[in-house]
């Protein structure tokens, strides 16, 4: 089989398309033949050396993506050959077989194409928890999502506005980009990209609620944001934070939390998928519920072959992300 493969740690130029050996599925395993892939920051952190998790090199960068199992390993009893099939892994989705345990397979429901599923996952399930276990965010209150035209964020907005029905503020770092987050469910937008975020963010949340603040925080880009997002919230306010995508890991004066009785916590979805298998699998089968009504969906950016991995990470790289990018393995057959 083809697959990416990276022997030197750096940037996405490192990765080359190669020839490996076929896997085999081990007890409990699946062996899945993969039609598509999406790229995301935590693979271009797992290139760079960036990321928490660092497997031995060489390997095959990839997180998610979906295709058809091909075979089963002693022991799986929910899947069989033929099965179209959600794939979420620590690494190896950059290939044309991904070998992966069961329960980190998710089957596809019938009208939702494959590379579409590629595009929900990661995204959707990190915004999906962040929402409900994290924060439990409750019909009719206000959400400010940062980073808001990542992927992440436009799966924050979508769950926020059209499944519980939250008023939503889209926070951005490029102003121009406030068409998709108005498309994507956010009801107001601030700008990210002024100067003094420690003020600013308040001020402008308190602006568009009249003075009163947000009542839960999707905090995604970290740094500066994550200072102002804090000011922003209301008494008994709650903010979750996602990630760091400014590259700045900020620290906090526990001290704040006290005096305005607010709650911050993190949320980390692999754990979901590894400790509460069981809890992940009916929140992806809820949200292809919800793709099939057609209350969310994941934009797909753009497509790419194999051979064309660096482009694809160069939308990432230029922080131009407006949906998912995916890489297209196979072509699928719908008819």
């Amino acid at each position: 089989m083809r697959a990416l493969m990276l022997h030197e740690l750096g940037e996405p130029e490192n990765l080359s398309l190669e020839e490996v050996s076929l896997p085999e599925p081990g007890p409990g395993q699946v062996l899945v033949d993969m039609y598509a892939a999406a790229v995301n920051f935590p693979d271009l952190l797992s290139v760079q050396g960036k990321y928490q998790l660092r497997p031995d090199l060489p390997f095959v960068p990839g997180k998610e993506g979906a295709g058809i199992v091909a075979a089963v390993g002693n022991g799986v009893t929910g899947l069989k050959a033929g099965d179209r099939v959600l794939v979420q892994v620590d690494w190896g989705s950059f290939a044309e077989q991904v070998i992966a345990s069961e329960h980190e397979c998710y089957p596809v429901p019938d009208g939702i194409g494959l590379d579409e599923a590629a595009a929900l996952g990661l995204a959707f399930q990190t915004a999906w928890f962040s929402l409900t276990d994290r924060i439990e965010a409750q019909k009719g209150e206000t959400v400010l999502v940062t980073g808001a035209s990542g992927s992440v964020g436009l799966a924050a907005m979508q769950l926020a506005k059209h499944v519980f029905g939250c008023r939503v503020i889209a926070g951005l770092t490029t102003m121009s980009k406030e068409a998709e987050a108005r498309a994507n469910g956010a009801d107001e937008v601030i700008d990210l990209s002024v100067e003094n975020l420690r003020d600013a963010v308040r001020d402008q949340v308190f602006a568009v609620t009249d003075g009163q603040g947000a009542d839960v925080v999707v905090e995604i880009c970290g740094g500066d944001v994550f200072a102002g997002a804090l000011r922003c919230l209301k008494f008994r306010g709650r903010l979750v934070v996602v990630g760091f995508t400014s590259g700045n890991i900020p620290e906090m004066r526990t001290n704040y939390l006290l005096l305005k009785n607010i709650s911050v916590i993190g949320v980390d979805r692999s754990q979901y998928r590894d400790q509460w298998p069981e809890a992940m699998q009916e929140a992806q089968a809820e949200m292809f519920r919800h793709m099939l009504d057609g209350r969310i969906s994941m934009p797909i950016q753009a497509r790419f072959p194999m051979e064309e991995i660096v482009p694809a990470f160069d939308i990432i790289r230029r922080r131009d992300v407006r949906g998912k990018i995916v890489l297209t393995i196979r072509e699928e057959d719908r008819a």
